[in-house]
């Protein structure tokens, strides 16, 4: 019989992914098993039917999954905040039977573990019955409860989210709580994991954050801006990381000195302004981003590919773009898929998961 086990999470930010990247791997490579990984419902994208997939699923069926397409990695797509545009609650019926279907459909092909990653949060699309709870039941899985920690108030959505579940007569295997500062991590381990034990809640981990994979890539932040890239290969480019964002809207004799102090950064300036575009290009500057669709001088492109510093023109203002990057929310990489698998060996307790 197929254990299945779903990730659920209290909120977004839970690292719920980095979880099921990670214990897909350890399953996989320490266990010998063979896995499955299945998400109900991604989101929906802005993109053709042909190319259009929940960005997860697109590093779990390029890297740990490629036996499954992605249609059967994730069946169905919704957009998180405007569903009720795509789908009455008349019409969930049909969804759930095409996603049962597909799901069972996976699951015989011999599979040992199936692990199965919920919403962004344990109540999304509740109204329409399309919730993670439901989909628990349906497949009759063990649930694995994520949640973000800021502060000790996280502990208290936690600890309703764990009693709802079992009200539900849901199977809950244990929460992994994912520290989302240094000083979050440390009162995991001080406050929040004897108090969870003592509340008689299993609990399996707590995550580090890693900066790593918090840093956005190129790709993300073209999406982000509605960019289009003027030099530099985008293949090459897509997965590059950048550290921190620096708007180029000083005078040209501080921008040196001022510029100087970031590492790997992007700089956001109006396609005019030479003068800051040639300083950033004397720092160490990963991406310059030039705001309202004016592209820089022939010199500065020139200088730009020489130097290797790809350069993007966007069509919103300075502030805009500087809002657009702030939203940017990031996802796993291919090439950060390892960092998922240090996590899980370092921070879970697997003896739990493997109960």
């Amino acid at each position: 019989m197929v254990k299945s086990i779903m990730l659920t999470s209290t909120k977004g930010g839970s690292g719920k992914s980095v979880v099921a990247i990670g214990m897909f791997l350890k399953f996989r490579d320490d266990e010998g098993k063979n896995l499955g990984y299945f998400k109900p419902i991604g989101d929906k994208m802005s993109m053709t039917p042909k190319t259009r997939t929940d960005k997860d699923v697109n590093v779990i069926s390029a890297v740990v999954a490629r036996k499954f397409s992605k249609e059967e990695i994730c069946p169905q797509f919704l957009s998180p905040g405007y569903f009720l545009d795509e789908v009455t609650l008349e019409e969930t019926g049909q969804i759930k039977e095409k996603i049962k279907d597909t799901y069972q459909s996976m699951v015989s092909k011999g599979l040992d573990v199936m692990i199965i990653e919920g919403n962004h949060s344990c109540n999304q699309f509740r109204s329409i019955s399309l919730d993670d709870a439901y989909f628990a039941k349906e497949f009759d899985s063990e649930v694995i409860i994520c949640c973000p920690v800021s502060d000790d108030d996280d502990i208290n959505d936690l600890v309703s989210v764990y009693d709802w579940y079992k009200c539900q007569g849901i199977n809950v295997k244990g929460v992994i709580l994912n520290g989302v500062s240094d000083n979050a991590f440390t009162r995991i381990e001080q406050y929040h994991k004897p108090l969870l034990e003592k509340l008689g809640i299993p609990f399996i981990g707590g995550l580090k954050k890693s900066k790593q994979l918090e840093k956005p890539t190129i790709s993300e932040i073209m999406e982000a801006v509605n960019g289009r890239l003027i030099v530099g290969n985008y293949i090459k480019v897509k997965y590059n990381t950048i550290e921190g964002f620096v708007i180029g809207a000083m005078g040209s004799e501080s921008a040196v000195s001022y510029l100087r102090r970031g590492r790997d950064k992007c700089v956001i300036t109006g396609g005019d302004r030479s003068d800051i575009a040639l300083a950033a290009l004397e720092t160490s500057t990963a991406l310059i981003i030039f705001t309202g669709n004016i592209e820089p001088a022939p010199h500065i492109q020139s200088k730009a590919e020489e130097k290797g510093i790809p350069l993007i023109v966007a069509p919103g203002d300075t502030y805009t773009v500087s809002e657009q990057v702030k939203k940017i929310h990031t996802h796993i990489q291919p090439n950060e898929i390892g960092i998922c698998k240090e996590q899980a060996d370092k921070y879970l307790d697997w003896e739990k998961v493997l109960e």
